[in-house]
Order: structure tokens, then sequence, then C-alpha cells
């Protein structure tokens, strides 16, 4: 029998570490490019609008595939699924470092989204069974620290990698981190116990993909998101083609951003184990996020350190309250539990695509200080659905 509660019984501290690696080399395979597409765009004859259209392939290929990563896990289970997930998205992201043209790239790093798409909800749900019972949100925390701790090595220490060893290598030296993760994961990881007489039911996927809360949810992470992807995607560029700091200066500079995460994760998960109030939680951190992206109108140095950290503060605190609200909502049992949290994250992650691209031509059209001023105004806006909508009640079943 597959188990039907959200715990195994017992803390499971090498699973836990197992998953937590594999969370923080996702993440460096996240932010990478970004840290090293300077050295891309000169060896590629490329501006920031090729930036722009790497970094929304990528989002694509994560958004679209979160749903089917929910229903994969919930047919063949949450540990199968982040493995053939982090082996998809590894490989992708070591064959970047052969990309010969900008389309090639493209391609490649829709592949990495595409896998990662299958790691992260199984995840939680994982990371989650193997703690003691009442840190969930705290396991949430804890698994989000972990992908900003690698945000931050990605963003800083890839700058450095790439210059001394060329993009091509940095890119290939990432890509063989995450297959080696993908081999710790299946030998640390305990197997699924699968529910032979589980089937999908169509009318239970069919509550959780209109839950008008889960939706609300997916908008309000999705105007968190936009910090986080202009931010932690552009910055650096920014910083080294404007402001002309150097590259490595610049890779340190926009990793504040995942550095300030990292501390605030786990808090958070703390702070809504104890309290719980997914509205007021996200809108103090959307206020703060639309804040921190806006303050970068000013163009110093001063204005992108202060961006860095606000935008930090409020993504590694609205992240953590959001996924932990969404997994609470799920209605049906343990094995929807992955579907609930992919679906919250596909949205607010396929929507992710658009900033991109708003922001590289907005850049490019009117300059940098517009470009920032509207993306902190659509990050805002974006959080209101969620005050307007009624959370939705758990109502645990075991049956299938």
């Amino acid at each position: 029998m597959k188990s039907t509660g959200l715990h195994e019984g017992k803390v499971n501290r090498v699973a836990v570490t197992s998953l937590v690696l594999g969370r923080i080399v996702y993440a460096i395979n996240w932010y990478c490019i970004a840290a090293v597409f300077s050295l891309i765009a000169f060896d590629l004859k490329q501006n920031v609008s090729g930036l722009g259209f790497v970094t929304a392939a990528f989002y694509m290929g994560i958004g679209i595939f979160q749903v089917p990563g929910g229903i994969l896990a919930a047919k063949i289970g949450p540990r199968s699924t982040v493995i053939y997930g982090t082996t998809i998205a590894s490989l992708a992201a070591l064959l970047s470092g052969f990309a010969s043209n900008l389309a090639e790239i493209m391609v490649l790093r829709f592949l990495v989204g595409a896998g990662m798409a299958f790691v992260f909800a199984p995840g939680v749900i994982l990371v989650t069974r193997y703690l003691e019972k009442g840190s969930e949100g705290l396991g949430v925390g804890v698994y989000n620290a972990a992908f900003y701790l690698g945000g931050t090595i990605g963003l800083s220490g890839w700058a450095i990698l790439a210059v001394a060893v060329g993009w091509r290598i940095s890119l290939v030296v990432s890509g063989s981190l995450g297959l080696a993760t993908s081999l710790l994961l299946v030998v640390c990881v305990p197997k699924d116990n699968l529910r032979s007489d589980f089937k999908i039911d169509p009318n239970r996927l069919r509550l959780i993909l209109s839950d008008r809360w889960l939706l609300a949810l997916s908008i309000s992470l999705l105007g968190l998101g936009v910090g986080t992807t202009v931010v932690g995607n552009f910055m650096a560029y920014y910083l080294e083609n404007v402001s002309h700091v150097a590259v490595g200066e610049a890779g340190t500079i926009a990793s504040l951003a995942v550095v300030l995460a990292l501390v605030t994760a786990p808090f958070s998960g703390r702070i809504f184990d104890r309290f719980g109030n997914a509205k007021r939680l996200l809108l103090a951190t959307g206020t703060i996020m639309a804040f921190g992206i806006g303050i970068a109108f000013f163009g110093t140095l001063y204005s992108s350190v202060i961006s860095g950290i606000l935008v930090g503060l409020s993504s590694g605190a609205g992240f953590t309250f959001g996924f932990a609200a969404a997994r609470e909502a799920n209605m049906f049992g343990p094995e929807y539990e992955t579907l609930a949290v992919s679906w919250v994250n596909s949205i607010s992650l396929f929507g992710d695509f658009v900033p991109p691209l708003l922001f590289s031509y907005f850049a490019i059209q009117f300059g940098y200080p517009f470009a920032w001023l509207c993306l902190a105004t659509l990050s805002f806006i974006l959080i209101v659905p969620v005050l307007l909508s009624k959370a939705s009640q758990r109502r645990v079943s075991t049956q299938s």
C-alpha cells in the first residue's frame, strides 16, 4: 500500500539531506546562465534581448510541464519523478556548454526548464514527508532555502568560474553536478510504495485545476516571480553593461537577492506554521517586492544593492508562504498533494516567461529606469487577486 498520510512515521535525515543537495545544484543550473550571459553575448554577438529570449524559453519549459509533472508523480511516485526530472534538466544544462548559437541555447534552456518542472513539487512533498509532523512549513522553507543557496553559488560562483575557465566549461560543470545529484537521489531516497489500485480521478483533477484559491495563490506567486525573474536574470547583465561593473562583482551584487532569500525562507516557514494567514503574509511580501524592483530605477550601485536585498527578503518569505498554503489547501489526499503544488507553480512559472520579454523590450525602447518601474507596477498588481479570494478548506480524503 502507498502511504496515505503525509509522513512516513520517522525522520529520514539522509533522504532530506540528499534532496536539499539536489535542490542546491538545481538552483545552480537555474541561475548560472544569467551569471555568464555577458560572456555568451560577446561570443555569440548578442545583447539584452538575447538574454530575454533565453530566459523566456526556460520559463516556458518549466511552466508548461508543471501539471504533467504533478500527474506523473501521482502515477509513479514523487521520488521517481524527481530523479527523472533532475536527469533531464542536468543533461540539457551540460549540453548548453556545446551550443554554437542562440537558438540552440534557447532549445536547451527550454529542456532544462522542462526537466526542472518534474522536480520542485515532488521534492516539496518528499521533504515534508521525511520531517517530523508539524514541521511542514519549515520543510518548505528549508527546501526553498536550499534553492536560494544554490542561486547564490550560481550567480556569484559561476561568474568567477566562467571568467577563469570560460562559459562553456562552466556550464558543463554545472550540468555534471546535476547528474551526480541524480545518482545521489537514487541511492539515498527510499523507493515510493505505490498503490496498484490508484487511478487519477478526472473529477478531482478538474476540481483542483478550477479551485479559485489555488488560482489566486498562483497569480500572487507570479507577482513575486516578476521580481525574482528580472533581478535574478538581468541585474548582473545590467550592472556589467550599464554601470560597467566587473563580471565577478556584478554577479556578487546580483546574488544578494538569493542570499537574503536564503536567510528568510526557513524562518518564514516557521511563521506560516504558527500563524498561517496567507493573505496578509502575501500582501506584505508582495508590497516589499514591488518596492524592491522599483528602487532599481535610480540606476546607482547603492540602489541595485538595496533592490537585491528587498527582493531577496520578500522572495524567500513570499514563495514559502504561497507553496505552504497551496500544499495545505489540497482537498483530496496525499496522491494529489504534488498536483496541487504543481498547479500553483505552473501558472506562476509559465507566466514568468513574459517579464523577461517585457523588461528587455522596455530597456531597449525606453531605457532601464522605465523598465524597472513598469515591472514593479506589474508585480504589485498581481498580488491583488489573493486578497479577493477565499481560502480553500482542507478536506483530506484517502480514498482513490
